[in-house]
């Protein structure tokens, strides 16, 4: 917020919402990055089949398939068990996942099904490898949670838009016509309104805190009652309280 014009009969001051723009750019970015995430690389279903051509061998192909129904597909060759492998999150959640081990590598199912979902395909898998069966065929899919976290994101991607369109805020206070003009400008917003000068009944400072410390806004009391924030988003003290300086001195000065 600052003063861009102050003449003896008009005084302009405008508030540009820095900091919603940016923190709106940066939940904007976060949220294409993980909506291309989860629509292009996070697996919606998979598919194991195994066969044993001899006694003692065994081949599989793990296929996983996204949203758009591509496919990322792997060779596994001897598999020698599979386990369920846990994950708790920073938060205190739990995520699940059935990990197929060979002589070689690891190679992951699914991450976000259900633990009995994944208690039941890897005691289909071990069955399978431990008996003398010939084929084996199962699948398994989180479209649900992949629908979810789509909608999760899509929510965050309307709240940065909602922050990045914040409308900047411009006062002018005429002297020689006696009035104020408010103008909100932004792409989701434009709307302008004046009252008289003698409408204004004084400026207030309202403070609000913000984790560790306070931050401040400047407003304006019309016919006693109405409150119209100067700096919608609030902001420092030092700002506030050097508007509200200026304000009253141009109010106050004479013609």
């Amino acid at each position: 917020m600052k003063i861009v014009e102050e003449t003896r009969t008009r005084l302009q001051i405008k508030h540009r919402p820095i900091a919603n723009w940016f923190s709106g750019g940066i939940i904007l970015i976060a949220s294409f990055s993980f909506l291309i995430y989860c629509i292009f690389f996070e697996s919606a279903s998979a598919s194991l089949t195994c066969k044993r051509p001899q006694a003692n061998q065994i081949n599989c192909d793990l296929k996983r398939f996204n949203l758009l129904g591509f496919t990322d597909k792997r060779k596994i060759f001897d598999p020698q068990e599979a386990y369920i492998q846990q994950h708790r999150g920073s938060k205190g959640g739990t995520t699940y996942k059935v990990i197929i081990v060979t002589p070689l590598d690891e190679y992951p199912f699914l991450s976000n099904l259900s633990y009995e979902k994944n208690q039941e395909l890897a005691e289909k898998i071990n069955n399978f490898i431990h008996s003398q069966e010939t084929y084996l065929s199962v699948q398994a899919n989180q479209r649900s949670y992949v629908f979810l976290f789509i909608i999760f994101v899509l929510t965050t991607t309307g709240i940065g838009a909602f922050l990045v369109t914040t409308p900047v805020s411009n006062f002018t206070f005429y002297k020689s016509l006696n009035k104020v003009l408010i103008e909100r400008k932004g792409l989701r917003a434009q709307e302008s309104i004046e009252y008289p000068l003698a409408s204004i009944s004084r400026f207030d400072i309202q403070d609000k805190q913000f984790k560790n410390s306070k931050l401040y806004r400047a407003v304006m009391i019309v016919n006693l009652i109405q409150e119209i924030p100067i700096n919608p988003q609030y902001t420092d003290e030092k700002s506030v309280r050097y508007v509200i300086s200026r304000i009253n001195y141009f109010l106050n000065v004479d013609n």
